[in-house]
């Protein structure tokens, strides 16, 4: 298991949304977010906002300040995704980056970095909650870009 697990803010917002933040607790003990990411999921009032930061005042979500440069890796990244990338690059066999930009997990996928989609977690995890499957329609409820569809090629893959 990879010994530093980062998070994008998009896994992070999508969690919080249905009640299981916790559940990156749960499987990893702690998770890295940068500032830029911590600041994404903090800049609008919402009702997952307050969820990550008691995660972060709790400890287990911890902000790492290096790895910002305030400039997209690409034209087609935004800095949250750019600085967890950079981030996870600083060791790329030991870090797990959870991840569900399309355009995101394909740049860090040639970088040679680990990659984890929420879908994918919450099949991982389905033991320890309900049903990956009705938390990834809750997610879609939100207005998550997320469908069962995937899960469904996840677990015949």
């Amino acid at each position: 298991m990879a010994r530093t697990v980062i998070a994008d803010a998009g896994p992070l917002i999508a969690l919080a949304s249905i009640d299981l933040l916790t559940l990156l607790k749960e499987l990893f003990d702690e998770v890295f977010i940068t500032r830029s990411v911590r600041d994404e999921c903090l800049a609008k009032p919402s009702d997952d906002g307050p969820q990550i930061s008691v995660a972060i005042e709790d400890g287990w979500l911890k902000i790492v300040t290096e790895a910002g440069e305030d400039q997209p890796l690409s034209p087609s990244l935004g800095i949250g995704e750019s600085d967890s990338i950079r981030f996870a690059l600083q060791e790329p066999e030991d870090s797990l980056l959870i991840m569900d930009d399309r355009l995101a997990r394909r740049y860090a996928l040639k970088r040679g970095l680990n990659i984890v989609g929420t879908v994918r977690l919450l099949d991982l995890a389905e033991r320890q909650t309900d049903s990956a499957e009705r938390q990834i329609n809750e997610m879609a409820e939100c207005g998550y870009r997320v469908s069962v569809d995937l899960l469904k090629k996840i677990r015949s893959g």
